[in-house]
């Protein structure tokens, strides 16, 4: 009887062993489960993060094979090449591109460059980025925007200061700009010759205060300067002016105020013509 009692003892110390056991194992699953919810809400975020950003995205291992592509990228290559080479899925080459960074990229380094793809001739800027696994390996991630409306915009940009320089530079006008405190901010070298200065450096060195060295009557600037307040723009605006050499000529002024958002003065910018002809005898 004795013993009997005993082994019902042991028996109940054992299964309430087995159920704290069963209470730390249910404790570990709900743990799992909380962390396996928390990964794929993580997951879901960088998916959404990914999906989200306007550009394209893809992964290669170090054997140049797609590992990943984002939507955007799938819907331009038309299929999700995973596990091809990177240069046939993204260029249609049969080996590997010219320009490709994979080598520093695989070094640690991150690549950031302009290409024009030659698959579709558009132009794209790439940021190229190490990917470091857990287990050591690693891959490359490259997020690339298409820049081809900026390019196209710069190059239009060039052509359209190419075209003004020239302009600037052989008009037989004299063009220039100048702050309203009366400093040349620059001139062409028509407007340096029309005042005897060999080049439109040595009149910028030269003059100093327009009112006083150019203007015989510095009035006249005062003149200028309100017309320009008050109108915005001058026009046919004759004054006599000192030359370099100390002679004297009269020149017609056609010029405007560029202002900035505020409505303030940055500077004037306009033409000057030397009329001196109009005026014999002065």
């Amino acid at each position: 009887m004795e013993d009997s009692t005993k082994t019902k003892e042991a028996l109940l110390e054992e299964l309430a062993g087995m159920d704290q056991k069963i209470v730390d194992l249910a404790k570990s699953v709900t743990k799992y489960q909380r962390l396996a919810e928390a990964w794929r809400d993580l997951w879901e975020q960088f998916a959404a993060i990914v999906e989200a950003f306007d550009g394209f995205i893809y992964i290669c291992s170090q054997n140049y094979e797609v590992e990943f592509m984002n939507q955007h990228f799938i819907d331009r290559t038309g299929y999700y090449p995973l596990g091809q080479k990177c240069y046939k899925a993204l260029h249609d080459r049969e080996d590997i591109c010219p320009w490709c960074v994979n080598d520093r990229v695989f070094k640690g380094e991150t690549v950031r460059w302009e290409v024009q793809s030659p698959k579709d001739k558009r132009w794209y800027y790439v940021v190229n980025t190490p990917v470091k696994h857990p287990d050591g390996t690693m891959s490359k991630m490259a997020m690339i925007q298409d820049i081809t409306e900026r390019k196209e915009m710069e190059k239009a940009l060039k052509e359209a200061e190419g075209r003004y320089r020239r302009i600037f530079d052989y008009a037989v006008e004299g063009i220039f700009q100048s702050s309203p405190e009366g400093r040349f901010l620059s001139v062409n070298p028509a407007m340096a010759r029309i005042f005897g200065y060999g080049s439109p450096e040595a009149m910028l060195a030269g003059v100093a205060d327009i009112s006083e060295q150019l203007y015989v009557d510095p009035r006249r600037r005062d003149d200028f300067r309100q017309e320009m307040q008050a109108e915005g723009l001058v026009i046919g605006f004759e004054a006599r002016m000192y030359r370099q050499d100390g002679s004297r000529i009269w020149v017609a002024i056609n010029a405007r105020a560029v202002k900035d958002e505020e409505g303030e003065v940055l500077y004037y910018e306009g033409f000057l013509q030397d009329v001196t002809e109009r005026h014999p005898g002065d």
